[in-house]
């Protein structure tokens, strides 16, 4: 397997270590990283999410789940995705072992400008520091490239992630793909060859599924597919957003997409707008996930917290036909939504005033127990 992962990267990275989840592969990351550079600082971007591990979380730019988990890893730095000056002021500033980031972020499908990766990376070989592409969510072709980071050029990454469809989503597995110098000054003895290991790291099952996936896409060329089907799917949006005046954005790289929503013009929408964001910032996204899944089991995600966007991933299998399904399912969810009042705006004030009214009794009960 890790032979099979070398032969699809256009970058020298002559080892591989196995994990069992893509947060094991970020801890292993940032282990490797600091042992490797002698340097103790990570940065990493705003709204990035790199897991739930200890390690992981202190890296997460959403304060959301790191409530009640304090304290975190020491000398982590935040910088804001897609600003190259940001990156160089505390590449400069401070002692940097690496800096790791999402190719696109998964919250909000954030896609940064082209050559931002390039830059960055250059950035920290010139401040000795190491570029680490966390291609989890990315990564296996989802992007219509095998990894998101080969859309800019001649990036040239210290470490690269790789987790979740490694395995086709069945089996436990991640995968860091890293220098032989970073890898060598880890286990550089006999005596440190157990300094870091996982029970099941590397379990032959996993190892058999990552052959296979990888199998499965070269013979059903799904990267091609993926590329070919998001443009169909983006340009089909694009279209349609002309047509209702929630759209804000429709966004893209292959099978990865976001869609944007914004504050309509006309009065009677935007006082149901303001009406839902005042109930819960998290609430509208809401109003086409359910719908979609309810009247025509069509999976798709809210992209974050207070943003209003959600994000759609689909199989790298789908074909015209489940194309056309979804941008037409989508659009007699929106025709929907654009009457107001209507049935989607009562079920949303209903769940609204829920939220609100548990949302009391909790603080109630919060304050109670401090008496």
């Amino acid at each position: 397997l890790a032979k099979e992962l070398k032969k699809r990267l256009p970058y020298q990275l002559d080892y591989v270590y196995f994990t069992n989840s893509g947060t094991e592969g970020v801890e292993t990351a940032i282990k490797f990283a600091r042992c490797a550079t002698g340097r103790a600082g990570i940065i990493h971007a705003q709204n990035s999410f790199h897991g739930l591990s200890t390690g992981s979380l202190a890296l997460c730019g959403d304060n959301t789940f790191k409530e009640g988990f304090t304290p975190f890893m020491p000398d982590t730095y935040t910088v804001p995705f897609n600003d190259l000056p940001a990156l160089e002021e505390v590449l400069t500033r401070s002692k940097i072992a690496a800096f790791i980031i999402e190719p696109i972020q998964g919250k909000g499908v954030n896609i940064p400008d082209k050559g931002y990766l390039t830059e960055a990376a250059r950035l920290c070989r010139k401040h000795k520091a190491l570029f680490i592409a966390d291609e989890v969510q990315t990564g296996m072709g989802r992007t219509g490239k095998f990894l998101a980071l080969e859309h800019d050029e001649d990036v040239d990454p210290d470490m690269v992630i790789l987790s979740k469809s490694l395995s086709g989503g069945y089996v436990p597995v991640g995968a860091v793909l890293t220098r032989k110098w970073v890898f060598n000054k880890v286990f550089s003895s006999m005596e440190r060859s157990v300094v870091h290991s996982s029970t099941f790291g590397q379990g032959s099952l996993a190892m058999v599924a990552g052959l296979a996936t990888l199998e499965y896409i070269d013979n059903k060329k799904l990267i091609e597919n993926a590329r070919r089907m998001g443009n169909l799917v983006g340009e089909r949006l694009k279209s349609l957003s002309e047509q209702y005046e929630f759209i804000h954005d429709i966004r893209w790289r292959g099978l990865m997409i976001a869609i944007e929503f914004s504050e309509p013009k006309s009065f009677s929408l935007r006082a149901a707008w303001n009406m839902v964001h005042k109930l819960n910032k998290d609430l509208f996204p809401q109003a086409v996930t359910i719908p979609l899944l309810q009247d025509y089991q069509i999976l798709t995600q809210v992209a974050g917290r207070h943003i209003d966007v959600i994000k759609l991933i689909p199989p790298l299998i789908i074909d015209e036909e489940d194309v056309n399904y979804f941008v037409n399912s989508f659009s007699k969810v929106m025709d929907n939504l654009h009457k107001f009042p209507g049935p989607v705006w009562e079920v949303l004030s209903r769940i609204g005033k829920s939220i609100f009214a548990k949302n009391n009794v909790d603080e109630k009960l919060q304050y109670a127990s401090y008496q």
